[in-house]
């Protein structure tokens, strides 16, 4: 069974480089262009393997999603990889706070090494924190 991974992102080109590089390694990849919507793909769809999210974005940004995650049953333990530019030891720690995964940093990852980490650490448990 191929891994099912919701991405939650809204710049279109880092969306379909992503969403290509998935493919690629055999993910089904659906799409989401803020967190209103994700949270509505979610609710829908449940299955997924995994969740890549950005935190800023114009409609229900990422710790929005997160929140609305958490309180409901059926998608709370969904998985959850934050990738994004937000640094700050302050956003590190809210995501966590938040119940996320992994946290990555878009300028310090290619497309490749997102994936890569996100496959280390949905089926290893090796998920990186990155400041």
């Amino acid at each position: 069974m191929k891994d099912k991974i919701l991405i939650v992102e809204d710049d279109e080109s880092t969306l379909q480089a992503i969403t290509y590089k998935l493919e690629k390694e055999g993910f089904e990849v659906i799409q989401a262009t803020d967190g209103e919507i994700g949270l509505e793909i979610l609710r829908k769809s449940g299955q997924f393997t995994g969740i890549l999210l950005d935190l800023r974005m114009p409609k229900g940004d990422g710790f929005k999603f997160l929140e609305e995650k958490a309180k409901d049953e059926k998608i709370s333990d969904v998985p959850v990889i934050v990738f994004t530019n937000l640094s700050q030891p302050e956003f590190v720690n809210r995501a966590l706070k938040l119940g996320v995964k992994g946290y990555l940093v878009k300028a310090h990852h290619s497309a490749q090494e997102i994936v890569e980490e996100l496959h280390q650490c949905l089926h290893e448990g090796k998920c990186t924190i990155d400041y």
